[in-house]
């Protein structure tokens, strides 16, 4: 069949980035054309309008569900990606659904921070509209992997059973399906030339380490402040007493304590609990770190270029502050963390 479909791909935003990827990959790979993607983002009605335009022209549209319900339009009071899926319905367009399993929702859950992965607000609409989901076609999956044999399994399932219209070239469709695969080699070798960029930077960092002079770091002392419960009652009747924590540590000890929790993107209660789980150790017992103390830290790190600590749009449709190593914390990490042959 020399016909591409076009695949509208519906989401929540922010908590299925990697998921909306995967999917996109697995149609270009499949040899149809992606649609919805990073495209639209869920504002006014006249975006709604435009989205469905873009449905309408489609030949199948394809839901990737996770644990959020995603931002809400005031008129019906439904969230945007819903109104997506039931007006796909009544349009009569072929539909199917990529369902997150819970373990699969739960370790974004860790990623990510369960308020920005698992749906708080409005959970009676979230499970109404997950049930309508499940009554249709369905493919439940545990990782990116799975997206994609699903796309790849239902499109050829739908090609079987369905007439699309579809998008085909009058003069040359075989030149049509090379120029496509051609650009989705492209963008694979666009992919790996990034992968080696990276690396080379992180090398090269390794051999080039240079703070501020002005900035304390290396050697340099920080006094750790909080507070933590001890319990001074009997079993069965506990009774907690405050306790306060002082203790002075080096800058750059600190940072590598930390810093591996930091590989990954987390959000700034994230980020700030497993500062405090990093120097459990340290300190003797696990505590509450100042929140002052806490801002300090993270802006001197940041000032030092190890850290960054950036907004990012939430699915609830505001922005929150995620913290993440830069790759100069990364190469400082690995330079004073490995273990060399002896």
């Amino acid at each position: 069949m020399n016909k591409k479909l076009q695949v509208f791909i519906s989401s929540t935003y922010t908590d299925l980035i990697e998921e909306r990827q995967a999917a996109v990959q697995a149609v270009l790979d499949a040899g149809h054309i992606p649609a919805g993607m990073e495209l639209f983002k869920a504002g006014n009605t006249s975006q709604l309008e435009t989205i469905y335009k873009w449905i309408d022209n489609s030949d199948v549209y394809m839901l990737i569900l996770g644990g959020r319900y995603g931002s809400i339009e005031e008129k019906t009071g439904k969230s945007y990606t819903q109104l997506e899926y039931e007006y796909a319905i009544r349009k009569c367009l072929p539909v199917f659904s990529v369902v997150l399993r819970n373990d699969f929702v739960k370790q974004k859950a860790e990623f990510l921070g369960e308020e920005y992965a698992i749906e708080k607000a409005n959970i009676s609409q979230y499970n109404e509209f997950k049930n309508l989901v499940m009554s249709k076609i369905v493919r439940e999956v545990s990782d990116c992997k799975d997206i994609m044999l699903a796309i790849h399994t239902t499109l050829k399932d739908f090609i079987e059973e369905y007439e699309f219209v579809g998008w085909v070239r009058s003069n040359d469709t075989e030149l049509n399906a090379d120029l496509l695969k051609q650009l989705n080699d492209m963008n694979n070798r666009v992919a790996d030339l990034k992968k080696e960029k990276d690396e080379l930077k992180l090398k090269l960092d390794c051999l080039e380490q240079s703070f501020e002079s002005n900035l304390a770091f290396e050697g340099q002392f920080i006094k750790i402040e909080g507070n933590y419960q001890e319990n001074h009652g009997r079993p069965g009747a506990p009774h907690y007493v405050e306790r306060s924590v002082s203790k002075e540590i080096t800058w750059d000890k600190m940072f590598l304590l930390w810093a591996p929790y930091l590989i990954q993107t987390l959000s700034y209660s994230k980020a700030k609990q497993s500062l405090e789980s990093a120097l459990i150790d340290y300190i003797g017992h696990y505590f509450n770190i100042n929140n002052n103390l806490f801002q300090i830290i993270k802006i001197q790190y940041h000032a030092l270029g190890l850290i960054r600590s950036f907004e990012a749009r939430t699915t609830a449709g505001g922005t929150a502050e995620f913290i993440s190593l830069t790759d100069k914390g990364k190469s400082y990490l690995i330079q004073k963390s490995a273990i060399t042959k002896s």
